[in-house]
């Protein structure tokens, strides 16, 4: 990870809603250990999975003894098997099953909002098929086992669908 997630320096325009400080926001990450980052500069359905999952922590803490949520930002992309069109999902869940197991899930997730879906609806279909690509396959790299999940897109509006479809991908998360 400290290989591919370096510090960044982002550059906004001044009249891009995305630059705008947040306190609120920022005040609530700061205290939450499994958030990699101080503040997202990110859109209000980031903003708004990130307080989703932190409504699902207590679940996913009885499972997992590490949780960590990065933001991609152009930190890397991934490449849909298709057509190796590249894409950069915006998050990445690393979960680590307690136990003394070696196992490390690894979750692409994409926030979107109403109006995109459609438009980028290759990315949510890529998503699912990483998931089916290596459903209940482990990638092993320097002796550590990775499952690698693509779950639909999250849209606060339909955050009830998205919940299911990560207890689904995982689970023991009930």
């Amino acid at each position: 990870m400290r290989e591919v997630f370096k510090d960044k320096v982002l550059k906004f325009d001044a009249n891009n809603p995305l630059a705008a400080d947040d306190a609120q926001f920022e005040h609530f990450v700061s205290a939450k250990d499994w958030f990699a980052f101080n503040t997202i500069y990110g859109t209000g359905q980031e903003k708004a999975f990130v307080r989703m999952l932190d409504r699902q922590m207590q679940k996913l803490q009885a499972q997992y003894e590490q949780i960590y949520l990065l933001r991609n930002e152009g930190h890397f992309a991934i490449y849909n098997f298709a057509d190796g069109q590249a894409f950069q999902p915006d998050f990445l869940l690393f979960l680590r099953e307690k136990g003394g197991k070696l196992l490390i899930y690894q979750l692409f997730i994409e926030p979107k909002g109403r109006y995109l879906k459609e438009h980028d609806r290759w990315k949510e279909n890529f998503l699912k098929e990483i998931t089916s690509e290596f459903d209940g396959k482990s990638l092993v790299l320097e002796e550590r086992k990775y499952r690698l999940i693509g779950v639909p897109f999250y849209n606060n509006e339909d955050e009830n669908e998205f919940r299911e479809s990560l207890e689904s991908v995982l689970p023991c998360v009930k």
